[in-house]
């Protein structure tokens, strides 16, 4: 894998999860020095902002998020990405399927857990119409995932230089 400057990390409504996980990236990228740039979209435009789940798990965290607006996949944006991110395996499928003719996708897009080497159980559910329970262990299935790939990115950087 060449070097990695551009996440895209997509789930389906950018509302819940990616929007959290993106914050959270920036975050923990901001705090290991790594210049990262981190974005997050979804396939349909379900809300006009961030979950309040979503927010207050990112306000618990001292995570500004403020800036935040929602954005769907498109080719131009999926083009500018050296990494796309997706929360089911499902969604790597689709874009995959969706966006053929864009050179590497099928070599840059995996689920979080898939690209953090796990082999199975690769998807991160949607807590959206779960308990706030379930909400709260998503995020923080999705925050200890966020880290390890942070981690990892910053170490495949330093073996490119």
């Amino acid at each position: 894998m060449n070097k990695i400057s551009k996440v895209l990390i997509t789930c389906f409504g950018n509302t819940a999860r990616s929007p959290a996980a993106e914050y959270l990236a920036r975050d923990y990228a901001k705090k290991k020095g790594a210049d990262l740039i981190f974005e997050s979209a979804g396939f349909i435009n379900a809300f006009s902002y961030m979950q309040p789940e979503s927010q207050e798990y990112l306000d618990a965290k001292s995570i500004k998020h403020s800036d935040f607006h929602p954005q769907i996949i498109n080719r131009t944006l999926l083009e500018k990405q050296d990494l796309i991110i997706t929360m089911e395996k499902s969604h790597v499928d689709e874009i995959r399927d969706s966006y053929p003719g864009i050179v590497a996708i099928d070599k840059k897009t995996f689920t979080l857990r898939e690209f953090n080497g796990e082999t199975d159980k690769l998807d991160i559910i949607d807590p959206y119409y779960e308990s706030t329970n379930t909400y709260k262990k998503v995020l923080k299935l999705i925050e200890d995932n966020i880290e390890k790939m942070v981690n990892k990115i910053i170490q495949i950087n330093q073996s490119k230089s």
